[in-house]
């Protein structure tokens, strides 16, 4: 499952927090998960396939922090017309 390379470092790492190497997964694998949500919340909503509120939901967030994650990766809420057209067109098929 892990190689002895990566079990070393998951090791350093538990050592600098001052932890045991299953916390130091859990909490790696933990945020891991988080951001890979936000990740793909952000990608669905760039693609325009789904709504702010939507992306936020996937992403396990607030309306609002989805806001600023937007915000952080310099993604604007409307892009262009053609972006909006499409958030349009997906909320009235709902």
């Amino acid at each position: 499952m892990f190689n002895r390379s990566l079990l070393k470092e998951v090791d350093a790492l538990a050592k600098m927090r001052l932890e045991d190497r299953s916390t130091a997964i859990r909490q790696l694998v933990t945020k891991t998960i988080k951001e890979e949500k936000i990740k793909l919340a952000v990608e669905k909503f760039v693609e325009g396939n789904i709504t702010l509120r939507e992306a936020a939901a996937r992403a396990g967030l607030d309306y609002w922090d989805f806001q600023s994650e937007l915000d952080k990766r310099g993604i604007p809420i409307m892009q262009d017309v053609s972006l909006a057209r499409r958030r349009i067109e997906h909320a009235i098929r709902k």
